[in-house]
């Protein structure tokens, strides 16, 4: 007997972002859980499930005709968007992968993502580079969100077309915590370079999971900061004179963060 699909924590706020009756392209599929799993809850009206490894791509045929899906669930060997149609897929979910990586999948076939209306991103590294570009792009986010999974803290982003928060609206809430923390950098004596470490912060933490103060967030920062510590230190016993300018960096953007982390 097959078993239906449980996704773990990072997945499931995937799976939650993925609009009903979605055309889906999957792209590093794994074993096809999370279009399998969305397949079961009837959310959509056919998905492409790619894997450019031969060892889940085989995973993924086995779990897809294991459930009888073959007929919503085409599973493809491929490299990123290569094996997919122009117009074929109107979203896209990315999982586990750099956002460098993303990026270059999607600057590969700019005629696959012309009918795509919605791409939903969990990066594993490189969310400010992700973010920034996509919306330089054009593109709107949607939300935002942070999950815990194995003790780790990961980010799910949701972007669209024409629905969402844009560039110039973000770059408000990213103005609007160089107001919070200005006095704080000022009062510490900060260099003048302050406000880029404080905009270089807001992009990778994330605008929108920066409003949320959310525990996960205060437990991300604390994590953040914690490894800043590490640097630093690591960084003090060095005893090379061309580290101290960085060590001064480093000092202020661990202060910022401990703003961000307080901040009501």
């Amino acid at each position: 007997m097959t078993h239906s699909i449980t996704l773990g924590p990072r997945l499931q706020m995937v799976a939650s972002l993925v609009p009903a009756g979605a055309r889906l392209g999957d792209i590093g599929t794994d074993h096809a859980y999370l279009p399998i799993a969305l397949c079961e809850a009837g959310k959509l009206s056919k998905a492409v499930a790619i894997d450019v490894h031969a060892g889940p791509f085989q995973s993924a045929v086995a779990a897809v005709s294991g459930r009888q899906l073959e007929q919503i669930v085409d599973v493809r060997l491929g490299d990123g968007l290569m094996p997919l149609k122009a117009g074929e897929v109107n979203v896209l979910t990315f999982a586990g992968m750099g956002g460098k990586t993303m990026l270059e999948i999607l600057a590969a076939r700019p005629d696959v993502l012309e009918s795509v209306t919605d791409l939903i991103v969990q990066p594993q590294g490189g969310e400010s580079a992700l973010r920034l570009t996509l919306l330089q792009a054009g593109w709107c986010l949607k939300t935002e969100q942070l999950v815990k999974e194995e003790g780790l803290i990961y980010t799910v982003m949701a972007f669209a077309r024409n629905n969402g928060w844009n560039m110039t609206d973000l770059t408000l809430k990213e103005r609007l915590w160089q107001q919070r923390l200005r006095p704080q950098a000022i009062e510490s004596g900060f260099s003048a370079g302050f406000p880029q470490i404080i905009e270089q912060l807001v992009w990778h933490f994330g605008p929108l999971v920066l409003e949320e103060r959310t525990d996960l967030l205060r437990e991300y920062l604390g994590d953040y900061k914690m490894m800043l510590k590490r640097r630093l230190e690591q960084m003090k016993r060095s005893g090379k004179t061309e580290v101290m300018e960085k060590i001064k960096n480093v000092s202020e953007e661990l202060v910022l963060v401990e703003g961000m982390r307080t901040w009501q």
